[in-house]
């Protein structure tokens, strides 16, 4: 097979970028390949939905570059499509005195970020969510909303086949060999390579030269979804501190469909693809997983023992519900029983420093790009990060 673009992964970010270079390229061939049956069958197809507004992460990062006009433009592109998007908004409340100073941080970050987000009283909370246990004010993001990810997904996958983008599944990236590329299908010959494999990226771009620095450390997020009407709430609801850090804590969010879901329950996965159980074990990346957890854990001080510790716990059902108490009223477990499909994120862990990346790297040079820490908000971002790499792989090339 002979392509001018092979794009690695049918992620959102890997199909937004297919897209994207054969609308910028329209003569160039695009061929996007993915070891799986169809796309989105990981974190793309199986994340909460939410559509972020784009205020919690500093005004220097890609997240916040991004975020806002993803936003936009997703929003846009559901109605334009017919999507059902839930306009339901984002409640950030303060659960005692001393989480108010983290309000102001994220009103700071929102106000850099150009991103609205609305101060509003505690009388003022509860109109817009009564069930919100409220300290002094709050804040609303009337921009968050929700969609389906999955009919997303089978949306821009038709638009990129209709764009003219070649889609091979059960197609699996193996190797590197000179100037060509080695799949399950056969030896490929490509101009230019776009690795979009989300948690096998980190290994693909090894192939290349890239990625050096990193670990990953694949994260699991478990949500418990409310078996309570739709409308039980009508926004989402996030507490300030615990979007003031690097990653969030529990919250309840909102379905297209109106119901709740709760969590996330974060641990480390011990394997890439450890969905469930032991399907899928694979004892070497169970290995590198442990060493890397272990290695930021106490390499990394005892500062960030600690967060792990913090975003490590709270898996059990037990903790959720103990957790959304605080944010809400009239949490109750028989409510919440059932998990929803589990997402694990392709987090990066910096070798030198212990500490996880926070923010998207795009690591690349006049034969390859390479996406990498697709973690959240990437969902939100992807149009106009799918419209960046190609910026990047159009200045590497010279095209």
């Amino acid at each position: 097979m002979k392509t001018d673009f092979l794009v690695i992964g049918a992620s959102i970010t890997g199909v937004n970028v297919a897209r994207e270079l054969k609308q910028r390229f329209p003569d160039a061939t695009v061929t996007l390949i993915d070891k799986e049956n169809g796309c989105a069958r990981h974190s793309s197809g199986r994340n909460n939905g939410v559509l972020d507004a784009g205020f919690s992460w500093s005004a220097d990062s890609l997240k916040a570059r991004f975020c806002k006009e993803g936003n936009q433009q997703l929003t846009r592109y559901c109605e334009n499509k017919k999507i059902p998007v839930n306009k339901c908004g984002e409640l950030v409340i303060a659960r005692d005195g001393d989480e108010l100073s983290a309000l102001d941080e994220l009103q700071r970050r929102a106000d850099g970020n150009g991103v609205k987000l609305e101060q509003v009283t505690a009388k003022q909370a509860k109109e817009i969510e009564p069930r919100a246990r409220v300290y002094e004010h709050a804040l609303f993001s009337p921009t968050t909303a929700s969609v389906d990810p999955v009919t997303v997904m089978q949306q821009m996958e038709q638009d990129a086949r209709d764009a003219g983008v070649k889609f091979y599944y059960e197609t699996s990236f193996l190797r590197k060999a000179g100037d060509e590329f080695v799949t399950t299908l056969g030896t490929v010959q490509a101009d230019y390579v776009v690795n979009c494999a989300g948690l096998y990226a980190d290994q693909i771009a090894q192939e290349f030269g890239f990625a050096e620095g990193y670990r990953l450390l694949p994260l699991k997020h478990n949500y418990l979804e409310s078996s309570d009407v739709p409308g039980a709430f009508r926004t989402h609801v996030t507490a300030a501190a615990d979007l003031s850090g690097s990653y969030p804590g529990v919250h309840i969010v909102l379905g297209v469909d109106g119901k709740a879901k709760l969590g996330p329950a974060v641990k480390p996965a011990l394997w890439r693809e450890q969905y469930h159980g032991a399907d899928g074990f694979h004892p070497f990346e169970m290995s590198s997983v442990v060493t890397t957890g272990i290695g930021q854990m106490f390499q990394g001080g005892r500062e960030i023992c600690k967060a792990c510790l913090q975003r490590f716990t709270g898996s059990a059902q037990s903790r959720l519900i103990t957790a959304a108490g605080r944010l809400v009223e009239g949490i109750r477990s028989s409510d919440y029983r059932d998990w929803v499909r589990p997402e694990i994120q392709p987090q990066l862990v910096n070798t030198e420093t212990h500490r996880m990346v926070s923010d998207f790297i795009v690591e690349g040079d006049a034969k390859s790009m390479h996406v990498l820490n697709t973690v959240s908000p990437v969902f939100t971002c992807s149009m106009p990060l799918a419209r960046y790499i190609c910026e990047q792989i159009a200045a590497a090339t010279g095209r």
